[in-house]
C-alpha cells in the first residue's frame, strides 16, 4: 500500500513541480511526498526571510527506503527529516520546507536548517551510491539557489558537525551522532552541488568568429573558433553531419589554418557543426551557410581553332569565376610563356617552330585549386612560297593515337601506423572516457584494448570509443590502440593510465 501511494504521489508532485518551476534557473529534482503528523514543528519559514542558512547531511545507518520513510514520518519516532534519498537516487519529502524537522539534535540548528537523510551505512566504505550522491546534489543545488545558501563546508554540514546544545565543545547534536561518517565523499559531493547549482559558471561555450550564420561563401574561407568557459582540449569541425577535421591545439582552426575549400562541396545550403570537448564537457554550435562558387573558366580574345599564324603571337587571356596566380602558355606540351599579373598577355615567337600544325594550351590554376584550360590547334605559316596557282594546303592528317602506356604496377600500400591518441601515457582518468585515435595507412579496423580486453572495434573513421573507467579497479591499467589492414598487417600504440575512484 505504501509503495503504491509513493508512486502516485511521485507522479503528481513531478507534474506540479514542472509547472511551478518552469522559469527557475535550477530545477528541483523529481520527488514524492509522504507527510505525516507528530515528528516536526509547524512554522512559516520562507526564502524571503532568509531564515534557512544550513543544510545538514544525515545517514540512516541501514534500513530500506520505505522502512526509513515510515520510521521518520507519522510520529513513529521522536525524529524526522525534510527529505530521504534512496540508494537508487529517488527522493521522498516528509516535512514541508516552511516547517521545522527534528533532525539535528539541536533546536537552534533545526530552526534554521534543512535535514536530508541518505539510506546507507556510516562506517561502510561502500555505504553510498553514485546515484545517491548525484540525486542528493541536485536537490541541495536547488535548495542553495532557492535560499541563497553558500556551497561550502560551513553551510552544508554533516550531522557530526552540529554542536551539542547541552555540552559546549562537543558535536553531533545532543546524541553525539557521527554521520554521514568518514566515507562520505565531501569533495566529490560539493563539486556536484556547485555544477548543478551554477551551470552557467561551468558550461563550455563555442563562439565561432570567422564564419557567421547564414553567410554566403565561395572559394577558400578561413574557419576558426574560440571557446569560452572550461578549457577545451579538442574541436571537431563537421560538414553536413560528417567530421572532416579535428584540432587539438589552440587557436582551433580548420585545416591547420589553411581554411575550408568550399569547392569541395556542391553549391547550395550546407550545415557546419563545431563541437568542442574538454574537462568532461562538450558544446556544439550549428551553422547553416550557403555555398555559391562560379564555374572557373579561361577565355582568350581574337583566337580560334585552325587559325593561321606567323611571327610573334600576342595572346590576351583572362579568367572568370575565381582568382588565379597567373596564366601559362604551352606549345606542343612545352611551356613557352607565363604572366602572373593581370591583364594577362602571353607571347609566342612562332618562327622557332616549323611550319604546320601545332597545339597551344592556355592553363590557369585558381587559388582554391581548380584548373581551367583552353586548347587550340593553330597552323604556323612563316615560310610559305607564293605560287601562281597555289593549291589549297592539304588538311593536316590527324596524329595517330599514342599506344596506351602500360599500367604502372601498383605501389605497395604504406604500413599502418597509430600516430596519436587523446589519452596521455601516465594520465589519471575517471568516469566515462572519450577515447580517440589517429592512424595513417590503409587501416580497415581499430581495436581499443584495456588490460588485454577489446572494448570497441570500429571499422570506419573517426576511430573512437567510450570507456567507462569505473568498470575496472582503481590503479594502473594497460591501454592499447591496435590498427589492422585488410592484408593482415597491424600496428600498436600502448600506454599506461591510472584510474581513480569516481
Amino acid at each position: 500500500m505504501l509503495r503504491g501511494a509513493l508512486v502516485v504521489l511521485a507522479v503528481a508532485c513531478a507534474l506540479t513541480a514542472a509547472a511551478a518551476q518552469a522559469n527557475d534557473a535550477v530545477k528541483r529534482p523529481a520527488l514524492s511526498w509522504m507527510r505525516g503528523d507528530g515528528s516536526y514543528t509547524k512554522a512559516s519559514r520562507s526564502p524571503k526571510t532568509h531564515t534557512i542558512t544550513k543544510i545538514v547531511i544525515h545517514a540512516t545507518d541501514g534500513g530500506s527506503m520505505l522502512g526509513n520513510v515510515w520510521w521518520l514520518s507519522g510520529g513513529h519516532s521522536h525524529a524526522s527529516a525534510h527529505y530521504v534519498v534512496a540508494r537508487d537516487g529517488s527522493i521522498v519529502q516528509l516535512v514541508h520546507l516552511s516547517d521545522i524537522a527534528w533532525h539535528a539534535g539541536n533546536w537552534r540548528v533545526n530552526q534554521h536548517s534543512i535535514g536530508i537523510e541518505h539510506v546507507g551505512e556510516t562506517y561502510d566504505p561502500a555505504g553510498f551510491t553514485n546515484d545517491e550522491y548525484r540525486s542528493s546534489a541536485r536537490l541541495v543545488a536547488w535548495l542553495a539557489r532557492r535560499f541563497d545558501i553558500p556551497v561550502d563546508r560551513q553551510h552544508i554540514v554533516g550531522h557530526s558537525q552540529v554542536p551539542d546544545p547541552n555540552h559546549p565543545g562537543e558535536l553531533g547534536g545532543r546524541d553525539h551522532h557521527t554521520d554521514p561518517g568518514p566515507y562520505w565523499r565531501w569533495g566529490y559531493y560539493l563539486n556536484l552541488v556547485r555544477h548543478f547549482a551554477y551551470p552557467e559558471r561551468y558550461a563550455l561555450h563555442v563562439d565561432t568568429t570567422s564564419i557567421d550564420r547564414g553567410a554566403t561563401l565561395a572559394g577558400i574561407v578561413p574557419w576558426s573558433v574560440r571557446t569560452k568557459g572550461p578549457t577545451a582540449h579538442r574541436v571537431d569541425f563537421g560538414i553536413d553531419g560528417h567530421v572532416v577535421w579535428s584540432d587539438s591545439r589552440k587557436p582551433f582552426a580548420f585545416a591547420a589554418g589553411r581554411g575550408w575549400n568550399t569547392t569541395s562541396v556542391d553549391n547550395g545550403v550546407h550545415v557546419l557543426t563545431v563541437k568542442a570537448t574538454g574537462s568532461g564537457r562538450a558544446a556544439t554550435q550549428r551553422l547553416v551557410v550557403r555555398v555559391v562558387n562560379r564555374d572557373f573558366a579561361l577565355t582568350t580574345s581574337a583566337l580560334h581553332a585552325w587559325q593561321k599564324v606567323k611571327g610573334t603571337l600576342r595572346i590576351r587571356a583572362n579568367v572568370r569565376g575565381a582568382k588565379t596566380g597567373g596564366i601559362g602558355l604551352y606549345v606542343d606540351g612545352h611551356v613557352t610563356s607565363r604572366d602572373r599579373v593581370a591583364p594577362y598577355t602571353l607571347r609566342w615567337n612562332s618562327k622557332r617552330v616549323h611550319d604546320g600544325l601545332h597545339h597551344i594550351t592556355l592553363a590557369a590554376v585558381s587559388r582554391d585549386g581548380r584548373v581551367a584550360k583552353r586548347r587550340l590547334p593553330l597552323v604556323v605559316s612563316n615560310h610559305a612560297v607564293k605560287k601562281k596557282h597555289p593549291k589549297p594546303a592539304p588538311k593536316p592528317k590527324p596524329k595517330p593515337k599514342p599506344k596506351p602506356k602500360p599500367k604502372p604496377k601498383p605501389k605497395p600500400l604504406p604500413a599502418p601506423e597509430v600516430t596519436a591518441q587523446n589519452l596521455a601515457d601516465g594520465q589519471t582518468v575517471t568516469g566515462v572516457v572519450d577515447w580517440r585515435a589517429h592512424t595513417i595507412g590503409a587501416v580497415a579496423r581499430v581495436e581499443f584494448v584495456v588490460d588485454g580486453t577489446v572494448i570497441a572495434a570500429p571499422t570506419a573513421e573517426p576511430w573512437a570509443a567510450s570507456w567507462d573507467s569505473a568498470t575496472v579497479a582503481p590503479g594502473l591499467h594497460a591501454l592499447e590502440v591496435r590498427a589492422y589492414t585488410n592484408d593482415g598487417r597491424n600496428a600498436v600504440l600502448a600506454i599506461t593510465v591510472t584510474t581513480a575512484p569516481s
